[in-house]
């Protein structure tokens, strides 16, 4: 048995006297629910994304384009990266050199995310790249274009982005 409900995906397996249920939320934490003889066993993971085997150099040039289609400026680029200092920057983008920490390549990947979808929701590539431009009332952003709300520093501000957009065109 399968269900989806709000965002939470259950399953439940049913074996003799045995009943197992499995959460996923969000994709992000897995919750196993097992009743076995009258015995509750509950186990949550939380799966790790494994940002290290993405190569430093690849993630600066993914980081270079992204720049350059979403029309950034060097100080916005930085604050998006989390405030990475100035030497890393150019080094890194412009010699696709430096080392990049797991936060780093977790908001590069939060970033390639946002592209992705907006390049799916908007058929004009040039009006999908506009709408981070763009005033939006709905929550998260009450009035901020997504622009001005990811630039408020936080990797959870890209995540709300991505998720707001992954939302919109129902995944």
């Amino acid at each position: 048995v399968c269900a989806l409900l709000g965002g939470i995906v259950a399953l439940w397996v049913i074996k003799k006297h045995r009943v197992i249920c499995s959460l996923c939320i969000d994709f992000y934490l897995y919750i196993d629910y097992t009743l076995d003889n009258g015995f509750r066993r509950c186990s949550v993971t939380v799966p790790v994304p494994q940002y290290s085997k993405i190569s430093d150099a690849i993630a600066w040039k993914s980081l270079e384009k992204i720049i350059e289609k979403f029309h950034l400026t060097e100080s916005e680029a930085m604050t998006l990266m989390g405030d990475i200092p100035r030497s890393s920057y150019y080094n890194g983008i412009k010699k696709h050199e430096g080392r990049l920490t797991r936060d780093q390549k977790e908001r590069i990947s939060f970033l390639l995310g946002i592209y992705k979808a907006l390049r799916i929701l908007f058929i004009d590539s040039a009006q999908g790249m506009s709408w981070i431009n763009r005033k939006n009332t709905l929550p998260p952003f009450n009035g901020l274009t997504p622009k001005e709300y990811m630039l408020r520093g936080s990797v959870i501000h890209l995540a709300d982005v991505r998720r707001f957009l992954d939302f919109w065109r129902g995944y």
